[in-house]
């Protein structure tokens, strides 16, 4: 959510992608993981300005439910990444698990982040509104 509040002469291009996607699509149901906000808040605590980004962090949670681990994602997580592991590709456990809650909530999964691409093919619809 950091494009709503800038002024939109300094939007990176990525951020008017992004937003223009958003907007086009705003009455379709968006849906966090709880994965990511763990990381939303990690990236607040390497900040120096933490309490700013909290307060951004709740702003966007306020419009952006999340998605909950359940026992169905931690055991489609244990397969997949055996599945992934065995072809001789690799995916850190946090971008699998989200994209195994993807799946299992039947969401597509929005992201800048080329680490999905080691996804089994077919797994999950992957979007990259940035581009």
């Amino acid at each position: 959510m950091n494009g709503t509040a800038k002024n939109p002469l300094y939007h990176k291009l990525e951020e008017i992608n992004t937003l223009a996607k958003y907007k086009s699509i705003i009455s379709t149901p968006i849906y966090m993981c709880e994965v990511s906000l763990s990381e939303l808040c990690y990236g607040a605590e390497k900040s120096s300005i933490s309490s700013n980004i909290y307060n951004r962090i709740a702003t966007f949670r306020a419009l952006v439910p999340c998605l909950s681990l359940t026992t169905d994602c931690w055991e489609l997580h244990g397969k997949v990444k055996w599945n992934i592991k065995k072809s001789g590709n690799n995916i850190a456990d946090f971008d699998l698990l989200i994209a195994c809650v993807a799946k299992t909530y039947s969401c597509i999964l929005v992201t800048n982040d080329n680490n999905f691409n080691n996804l089994p093919l077919g797994f999950i619809q992957v979007e990259n509104w940035a581009n």
